[in-house]
């Protein structure tokens, strides 16, 4: 049976506000949580964040469409150095998962939106829980840091039966175990670890998925955008690439018209 669209209550809808005056609302660097109708958005910020970057596009998700808006702090983050070091992608997918059994409770619907690092988490997350989400929206996402490794995977996550050729794969344990790089610091060491499982876990992912990145972006590679978009296999995706922010989509130039996509996107579903 078709999914009935989202209800859209009228009077949750209002001006949205200027950035400087959401931020100048903060209240830390803790968790944020906004009331609004019964679909429910959860934000995961990026690594070394926290939620107050993914604060106006929550602001404006909520007063505009109506969603109610939980944005997660991940474990580690906020707190000290000792505590980041000691951090790893299992806290941080715990983080979130407590983020979404805490929004599940009062929205009979929710949907995901990560950030760099969070839209890794977002992914792990949906596979993971996947009857608790309804869609996805991946923020300047990175597989890989070389953009021309982004650029091969992306041509060969789009060559016939590649993907399921990794699903294959993956399900008869023909993969090695994800390695562990001695060479970085522990948390920078499980962040490559979670990028190199995403690569194979995506192609198990089939929720709607927004995809949107930057081609100013100078810390992810816009063409990961490409990777990500060949690797899912979610029958709904959908893919935009913005000329004027760069890196923190959720706060630069195109913040509004973020935020919008992805309120519309998820409308859609």
């Amino acid at each position: 049976m078709p999914r009935q669209p989202l209800d859209k209550d009228p009077a949750r809808i209002q001006t949205s506000l200027p950035l400087e005056v959401v931020l100048d609302r903060r209240t830390g660097h803790g968790p944020f949580r906004f009331d609004g109708g019964s679909a429910g958005c959860l934000l995961i910020h990026g690594l070394t964040g926290t939620a107050e970057e993914m604060r106006y596009l929550g602001d404006r998700l909520n007063r505009q469409m109506g969603f109610s808006v939980l944005g997660v702090l991940l474990a580690g983050h906020g707190t000290d150095e000792a505590d980041f070091q000691a951090s790893g992608w299992p806290d941080w997918l715990g983080s979130v998962e407590q983020g979404l059994f805490n929004l599940a409770e009062t929205c009979s619907s929710v949907f995901l939106v990560g950030f760099s690092m969070g839209g890794l988490i977002a992914m792990r997350l949906a596979l993971r829980h996947g009857g608790k989400v309804r869609a996805l929206a991946l923020l300047a996402t990175p597989l890989f840091v070389n953009r021309h490794k982004a650029r091969l995977a992306g041509i060969l996550y789009g060559l016939p039966g590649f993907r399921a050729w990794i699903r294959l794969r993956s399900r008869g344990n023909g993969w090695p175990s994800p390695p562990l790089r001695n060479d970085l610091p522990p948390p920078y060491a499980s962040f490559a670890q979670l990028k190199w499982i995403l690569r194979r876990e995506g192609a198990f992912l089939t929720h709607p998925t927004l995809i949107l990145h930057s081609r100013q972006d100078a810390s992810v590679p816009w063409e990961n955008a490409l990777a990500l978009h060949r690797l899912i296999s979610s029958p709904k995706k959908k893919r935009i690439l913005f000329i004027r922010s760069r890196h923190v989509l959720p706060m630069d130039l195109d913040r509004d018209r973020v935020a919008d996509e992805i309120g519309d996107f998820f409308l859609s579903c």
